[in-house]
């Protein structure tokens, strides 16, 4: 009876030492764990810290891209001729791009029409900008050095009164607007914004 007894306690104290050793192994796991789980957030916070903001920089503009209202009074029930007017500095322009921003809400665009017939004009609207990109025809090998000129057309539907901003952007978000010449370099031109009164 004796023995029974003991073998009983022998069991129940293996028992409770393999428990007890569960216990602590388990608890050792998960300390271990969680210190790595900080340390791994700890990581991806500094990674976000350490990214630092491109400044912009600024860039030498040579000629410019203005916008001209073309008509004297626009009137509501109408449409908005605005023309683009370029001036490349003496440089023989191959194509450029032209980023612009207007009120959608305002005005509906119309068309982009090339008044030079050497060059080509794709217009691409987003949001409130609308983005023109002009292009050389290959046939044409006559120069193209633009002294003040205007070389596009704009139409716009007015929706409603009032005073409007159109601006030609220096950039927005990955578009610039830009001359390419004869030797594919690029050339940032001078920009403006005008009023526009719709009566």
């Amino acid at each position: 009876m004796e023995n029974q007894e003991n073998s009983k306690n022998k069991v129940f104290m293996y028992m409770l030492g393999m428990f007890l050793l569960v216990f602590v192994g388990t608890g050792i796991f998960l300390a271990v764990n969680k210190q790595t789980t900080s340390n791994e957030k700890a990581v991806s916070t500094s990674n976000v810290v350490e990214k630092k903001a491109v400044a912009p920089t600024f860039v030498t503009t040579k000629g410019f891209i203005n916008l001209q209202n073309v008509q004297a009074q626009n009137n509501v029930d109408t449409p908005v001729n605005l023309s683009l007017n370029v001036d490349s500095n003496g440089e023989n322009v191959t194509a450029l791009d032209v980023v612009m921003s207007y009120d959608p809400i305002a005005f509906d665009f119309i068309s982009a029409e090339s008044i030079d017939p050497s060059f080509k004009v794709y217009s691409y609207k987003k949001d409130n900008r609308l983005t023109l990109t002009v292009v050389k025809n290959n046939q044409n090998a006559v120069s193209s050095i633009f002294k003040s000129q205007s070389i596009v057309n704009l139409s716009f539907q007015p929706k409603s009164k009032g005073d409007f901003k159109f601006t030609v952007l220096p950039s927005f978000d990955l578009e610039t607007t830009k001359f390419v010449n004869e030797k594919t370099e690029v050339i940032y031109p001078g920009v403006n914004e005008i009023i526009v009164k719709v009566n």
